[in-house]
Order: structure tokens, then sequence, then C-alpha cells
């Protein structure tokens, strides 16, 4: 059943770059993106280029972004960090005070957020008003999102935007300062849904790498509930960032389990588990996978730098 999830994926994943790059809008541009940014190569290119246009500009790529003065976490080597990135698609280390942890959990349980299928056609909801995987008793939902202007209103997020540790590790990282930052959250919920409906609903737990509107990015996610192996870890492949078939960046951005795992090695899989506040930067490029949560909902927050 998987295998006809992934093919039905793949077509319309073709279906959309079809249209997009026949359409006179910004899909267009949007397609292009997605097309060039499967290569590391271009990647970099953008990096030096965005580099070079910044080091002409008076520091005002760096002052558009408002930076705080003081950052909420213990200093770090960003330098030595976004190297790890580099190597091995992931670095830790990072952790959230409890108050910020706190303050998101509350916004993420009264902001409207929506859902995937059949349920977004519902509009906004509040998380509160799913119980056992069903919208208002009716409509199944395994995946909540919030949208980059409802996550505007929360102060601690904003904080988080803001934080100079952060930002000097995406520009580490990107060799530039980012010029767009999003926000994104979501839960993941525990459910009495059938395996494959959660499937249907929620196609981030099949393994694969992200297409963004940009040429380069880095993200940071952070854990707001605590997380182990029955409540939807973040899974990962190390060091899949760069290093994909030539086959794999021509095709739809999903694979089975079972290929990448022949062409990677299992030992390269990383599970990652810990307590609400955990931070890790990625590299979106890699191969990664939700999970499903088995005993407890999942909440996510990801912060992404372009």
């Amino acid at each position: 059943m998987t295998s006809n999830i992934l093919t039905t994926s793949y077509s319309s994943a073709f279906s959309k770059v079809i249209k997009r790059l026949l359409s006179n809008t910004e899909d267009r541009e949007y397609a292009i993106q997605r097309l060039l940014t499967r290569f590391p190569l271009n990647r970099k290119i953008y990096s030096l280029i965005q580099n070079l246009r910044q080091q002409l500009d008076n520091g005002a790529a760096k002052n558009n972004l408002k930076i705080r003065d003081k950052s909420i976490f213990d200093r770090v080597n960003t330098i030595t960090y976004a190297e790890k990135i580099r190597q091995e698609s992931v670095a830790f280390g990072l952790t959230l005070p409890p108050s910020i942890v706190e303050e998101v959990y509350e916004y993420a349980c009264q902001a409207p957020c929506y859902g995937t299928g059949r349920v977004r056609d519902e509009g906004d909801f509040i998380i509160t008003e799913v119980k056992d995987g069903y919208l208002r008793g009716k409509y199944p939902v395994a995946l909540a999102e919030f949208s980059n202007s409802t996550l505007m209103g929360c102060e601690a997020i904003e904080k988080l935007v803001q934080d100079p540790l952060l930002l000097q590790i995406a520009r580490d990282y990107l060799h530039y300062w980012p010029t767009k930052i999003e926000r994104y959250m979501s839960w993941t919920l525990a459910s009495k849904l059938p395996e494959e409906e959660q499937k249907r609903l929620n196609e981030p737990i099949v393994y694969h790498y992200d297409l963004v509107p940009g040429y380069n990015t880095v993200r940071i996610y952070f854990y707001i509930t605590d997380i182990d192996t029955a409540s939807g870890p973040h899974v990962m492949i190390k060091g899949s960032h760069e290093n994909k078939p030539l086959s794999w960046m021509l095709a739809p951005c999903q694979q089975h389990d079972s290929e990448v795992y022949k062409y990677y090695g299992k030992e390269k899989e990383i599970v990652i588990e810990g307590k609400k506040g955990l931070g890790f930067f990625q590299d979106p490029y890699c191969f990664h996978k939700a999970t499903t949560p088995i005993t407890s909902d999942r909440l996510l927050l990801q912060i992404r730098y372009y």
C-alpha cells in the first residue's frame, strides 16, 4: 500500500512541476527553484552570489533581520556548529528555556491551525477540537499545521526568529545572512486511525528530502513536547543532503525506506528522541521523515532560513 502512495505522489509531483513550468505566474519561478536546488552545486553557487551581494550592501541584509542584542541560548562556536551540519546534515546542542517551551505550547493549544486531506475544506480549527483523531467527531486528522502569519503572533517564537545565535549559525552555514525567514509548527497526532489513513493524511512519514521556495536553506527544529520512540520522533539519514544518486535527484523527492537503507546503510539512520526544548539544525535536503505517534501527540516548531 505504501508503494501505491509513493506512486501517486510521484505522478502528482511531476504533474505539478510541468503545470508550473508552463504557467506565466510565480509558480514558474517556484518550479525552476525546485529543479535547480536538487543539485548541491547550484545551491553553493547561489550562496556564493548572495555572499558577494551582501559584501557590497553595507550591512543592509543583516540590519533587515532586526537581530536581538542577546541570545537566549548558551554560547557555541557557530563556525564549528555550521561545519557539523555541513558534514552530517544535522547538529545538536541547543535547548530552549522552559519558559519559552511553555509559552509556545500554550499558544499552540489556542491558535488556529489547519489539517490535511478532506478536513482542509473545513477551514481553521483549534487542536482541542480533535478527539481520537477526528475533528468534531467527523473528519480524520493526522497532521495539523500553523501558518507563518499565525505564528507571527507568538512573542516567544519571534524571540527565536530574531535570536543572534540562531541567525549567526544560519549565516555561517549558508554563507550569507538569510533574506527570508519562515515560521512553521505542526501537531502530529496519536490516534486510532488505520495506518494507511495516517500515511495518506501525513505524507512526511515517508522518507523524502524537501524542495523549498528558495535556492538554499537550513532549518532549526525544536521539540515542544517530550519525544520518545512512541511519540513520533524525527528520523533522518546522516550526511544525505549532498550524497544522492543522480537518478534520485532527477526523480520525485520521496523514496521507499528499503531503497534508502540499501544506498546509505541502516547505520546512517538517526532517530531523534529528546525532552521538550531539544533543538537541532538540519539541512532539509537530507533524507528525513516524521513517524506516527502511538502514545502521545507531537508538537514540533521549525524556523526556516532562506
